[in-house]
């Protein structure tokens, strides 16, 4: 891995404007924009190879676990409602379809990958993981360039594969897709809006007639006993970017049991099991000592002696993470408004610093297949919500297997 100085585009704002990436310029280190295309990482085949050969390992993993967690019934370990237990091991047991999900990884640049977390319900950093790296490279490096991103082909086949051969649909049915619209202040979240309309667009590719609303608009009907948008149109399947652990503490949770047949919700409710660190901990146990997996536990006592991150069991964009050393000495925080679900206790991984710069590497599943990599970076020891996204490719032509 490497990382090398990029010429900025004259126009790349103008150039993602295009491709429906409109959030670039969010606020970052130092009021820098998010979208940094002065730098790029570059990896080998042989690295590439190995990001790939992990992402399908560790999804193997993680699909393990959930079927321990369902067997043993864990769900209270993580937070699940218990009213809601039998509806996530339906869900499971009867292998409710999903679309994406983005492993985050440690890795030292000499060829140690360490999982750090799976964002496996709602992950963002999409549009500019599977369209805007992509545009960069062409026009920068060339249409001969090449870089580790099957992403929108690889959505496009998955949403063909659970029209077709789970929904049992026809070209033309209807799907809706939906975000929050605002966290309270009126104002549009484009982050998530934009990651919607580009999920939108694989799924119209994939047949779908689409309809984007935002979760404000999503109603429970008494009369039809169902979900219907703000127009009273019937959702009779939705992709949400909308985690799971908020919307089971909504007033119309309680329908969900009584409406699975009717409405099918992307990603599912099994989806629970992954999206919350507690996973962390259920890895570690059943292998404990996987080269891929750092030590997690409920507690840090069994971590004494060694550097170790305390994690929400439901914290994003990096709130709420606290890093101690070897003594057990705080040494970075972030704060944050999670906490209250519970922590997890994580050895510490060694993440490459290049530059100054702290790497963490995103590495997307779609279905079951891995899809591509992302790059974040920072100059603090914590990947928060002013990491900056800089784009990769490939450093040789060596043909891949």
């Amino acid at each position: 891995m490497i990382r090398t100085y990029s010429a900025p585009r004259a126009d790349w704002r103008a150039r993602f404007d295009s491709i429906g990436f409109t959030f670039y310029d969010m606020e970052s280190e130092g009021g820098r924009p998010y979208w940094q295309e002065e730098a790029a990482y570059g990896f080998s085949s042989h690295e590439i190879d190995d990001f790939e050969r992990a992402t399908a390992e560790l999804f193997r993993l993680c699909m393990e676990a959930c079927e321990r967690v369902v067997r043993d019934r864990r769900f209270a370990e993580f937070g699940i409602p218990v009213e809601l237990w039998d509806l996530v091991e339906k869900s499971w047991d009867e292998d409710d379809p999903t679309v994406y999900g983005r492993f985050d990884l440690a890795y030292d640049g000499a060829g140690t990958i360490k999982l750090l977390e799976f964002n496996a319900d709602t992950p963002t950093s999409l549009v500019e993981s599977a369209a805007a790296q992509w545009q960069w490279l062409v026009e920068t490096r060339g249409e001969a360039a090449d870089q580790f991103n099957l992403l929108h082909e690889l959505l496009v086949e998955q949403w063909v594969h659970i029209r077709v051969q789970r929904w049992f649909l026809p070209q033309g049915a209807r799907l809706h897709l939906a975000s929050l619209h605002d966290d309270g202040d009126g104002e549009l979240i484009v982050e998530d809006a934009d990651t919607v309309s580009y999920m939108a667009e694989t799924a119209r590719l994939a047949g779908f007639e689409v309809k984007q609303i935002f979760m404000e608009d999503v109603q429970f009907d008494e009369a039809s006993h169902g979900f219907v948008d703000a127009d009273g149109e019937r959702i009779d399947r939705i992709f949400k970017l909308y985690p799971w652990e908020w919307m089971v503490r909504e007033e119309f949770a309680q329908y969900f049991p009584t409406t699975r047949a009717t409405t099918a919700w992307v990603e599912p409710i099994w989806k629970m099991l992954l999206s919350n660190k507690q996973l962390l901990v259920v890895l570690w146990e059943l292998f404990p000592e996987h080269p891929l997996l750092l030590a997690a536990y409920a507690t840090p006592e069994r971590l004494r002696g060694k550097a170790y991150v305390e994690k929400p069991k439901l914290g994003r964009e990096g709130a709420n993470v606290t890093i101690y050393d070897l003594v057990g000495r705080k040494t970075a925080e972030n704060g944050g408004d999670y906490g209250e679900e519970g922590f997890v206790y994580q050895e510490r991984a060694q993440l490459a610093n290049i530059d100054g710069k702290t790497v963490i590497v995103g590495s997307w599943v779609v279905g079951e297949a891995p899809a591509g990599i992302d790059v974040r970076e920072t100059s603090g020891p914590i990947t928060g919500d002013l990491a900056e996204f800089v784009p990769h490719y490939i450093t040789d032509r060596e043909e891949r297997p």
